[in-house]
């Protein structure tokens, strides 16, 4: 079950399509919903799906609202923008091709050709300079992003893309879009939000459209990770003197 709210029909140039939705390091969603602030993106559809998980939030005023994707749009000088971006990913593989397929379809609609999706490559450790890798639908896409400094690994670390950031792509090109996956590094840990990855990838994006971003609240957020991120390594040192530190007494059950 698909069902749309579309509150506007707005007339584009060239449009591109930046999707940024939950994942690992949640660097599209932050990279995404950090575009849209501060480029006073306007919203003008929304989707609903029950592939998306089954239940409500509740708001302040007690009321509630089912889990969405949001579509908004911004329009600039060399493209107009659509950004994609929500609550949930599908939860399974059928809800995937499925919404994927409406997004397709909605944004053809509204003259799409290329899609850039953004996510997170997992690494073990956390990166203090994170590289954006890429993988891309046709390889003339490639030579727009190398000067922004993309690395193309040629499937050495990137072997699959999973989840929208993926199928967006390959349906996508199979029905004449072309795009590219943007995927900055970020530590592979669950519920592990990553500035620097998303301002990494920020970057790649405000060089590709020619427009400034201000980077002055993602630089506090960064700041503010390796905060948390110092308390938490000063926790598991601790945590690890405890569980290896010499007992006095040894005691036997048997």
């Amino acid at each position: 079950m698909i069902m749309w709210k579309v509150t506007e029909r707005p007339l584009l140039y060239k449009p591109v399509l930046v999707e940024g939705l939950p994942g690992i390091g949640n660097v599209g969603k932050m990279t995404v919903e950090y575009l849209i602030d501060k480029l006073k993106a306007k919203k003008f559809a929304e989707i609903y799906s029950d592939h998306f998980p089954y239940h409500v939030f509740i708001d302040k005023k007690s009321t509630v609202s089912l889990p969405k994707n949001e579509f908004y749009y911004y329009k600039s000088g060399k493209h107009d923008i659509v950004f994609l971006t929500g609550d949930f990913q599908s939860m399974t593989p059928q809800g995937h091709y499925e919404v994927t397929d409406a997004v397709l379809k909605f944004c053809k609609d509204l003259g799409v050709k290329r899609i850039i999706t953004v996510g997170g490559y997992g690494i073990e450790g956390i990166p203090k300079n994170p590289q954006v890798l890429g993988a891309v639908t046709h390889e003339k896409v490639m030579s727009q992003f190398e000067e922004p400094g993309v690395k193309f690994e040629d499937g050495e670390r990137v072997g699959m893309i999973v989840g929208a950031s993926g199928l967006l792509l390959g349906l996508g090109k199979l029905r004449g879009f072309e795009g590219i996956c943007l995927m900055g590094e970020t530590f592979s840990r669950p519920m592990f939000t990553d500035a620097r990855a998303s301002k990494a990838v920020l970057e790649v994006i405000s060089q590709y459209f020619g427009i400034p971003i201000d980077m002055k609240d993602m630089n506090v957020k960064a700041k503010e990770l390796d905060k948390a991120i110092t308390k938490a390594k000063e926790l598991e040192d601790q945590m690890v003197k405890k569980l290896t530190k010499p007992t006095d007494e040894l005691s036997y059950i048997g």
